[in-house]
C-alpha cells in the first residue's frame, strides 16, 4: 500500500493500529508480502505471513495476536475452522475472500473483507474490528 493511501486516514486513526499484534494468513505470496508491508508501515506488529492452517495455529499460540487477517481458501484448504479456533482464543478475525458467496459460516469473524480491497479499506476494517 503506498504511503499516500495510508494518509487517507488521519494520524490519530492510524495511531490506533500502532503496536497492535496482527497475524497474516494468506497463501498468495504477493498479497501476503503487500499486507505485511502495509501493516508494518503503520506500526503494527506482524506475525507471519503464513499460508497453512497448522502454521497459523502455531504462530497464534506463540505470538498471541489481537487480530488476524485470514484468507478463507488456503490452497484449497478452507479456513472456517481456523476462524472459530482463533475466535475461541479471543482473537478478532477479519476473513478475506474473493468469493461472492461463502460456503461456510463466518459468524465468528469480526468482519469480511472482499478481495480485491484497497489499503484504506484494509486499515478501516482493522480499526473497526479492534474498536
Amino acid at each position: 500500500m503506498p504511503a499516500s493511501k495510508a494518509k487517507a486516514l488521519s494520524g490519530a486513526e492510524l495511531s490506533e493500529l500502532k503496536g497492535v499484534r496482527v497475524l497474516v494468513v494468506e497463501d498468495a505470496w504477493h498479497v501476503a508480502k503487500a499486507l505485511k508491508s502495509a501493516l508494518s508501515e503503520v506500526g503494527m506488529d506482524v506475525a507471519g505471513p503464513t499460508s497453512t492452517l497448522a502454521d497459523a495455529e502455531r504462530l497464534a499460540t506463540e505470538q498471541k495476536p489481537e487480530v488476524a487477517l485470514v484468507d478463507l481458501n488456503l490452497k484449497g484448504e478452507m479456513a472456517y475452522g481456523l476462524i472459530d479456533w482463533l475466535h475461541e482464543r479471543g482473537v478478532r478475525v477479519i476473513a478475506m475472500t474473493g468469493y461472492s458467496v461463502l460456503l461456510g459460516s463466518t459468524d465468528k469473524a469480526a468482519a469480511i473483507l472482499q478481495k480485491p480491497f484497497s489499503g484504506v479499506e484494509l486499515l478501516t476494517t482493522l480499526r473497526r474490528a479492534l474498536g
